[in-house]
C-alpha cells in the first residue's frame, strides 16, 4: 500500500509535466505531418528545375555540335553532298 502511495504522490506531482509532455508531443507530430507535405512539394518543384535545366543543357549541346556551314558542291555536276 505504501509503494501505491508513493506512485500516486509522485504522479500527483509529475502530473502538469506528463500532460505538458504529451501536449509537446502532439503539437511537435502535428506540425511534422503538416510540413512533410509542403517539402515534397518543394522537392517536386525542384526537381522540376533540375530537369528542365538538364533538357537546356541537352539543347545547347545539339545546338553546338550541329553542322550551322553546309559545304557546297564544287562544282554544279559534283553531287557527293
Amino acid at each position: 500500500m505504501k509503494d501505491f502511495l508513493k506512485i500516486f504522490k509522485w504522479l500527483e506531482r509529475n502530473m502538469f509535466k506528463l500532460i505538458f509532455i504529451l501536449i509537446g508531443v502532439i503539437i511537435t507530430y502535428t506540425i511534422i505531418i503538416f510540413l512533410v507535405p509542403i517539402f515534397q512539394f518543394a522537392g517536386f518543384i525542384g526537381d522540376g528545375f533540375n530537369e528542365m535545366q538538364n533538357i537546356f543543357q541537352e539543347v545547347e549541346k545539339y545546338i553546338e555540335e550541329f553542322e550551322w556551314q553546309k559545304e557546297l558542291p564544287s562544282s554544279p555536276n559534283d553531287n557527293s553532298v
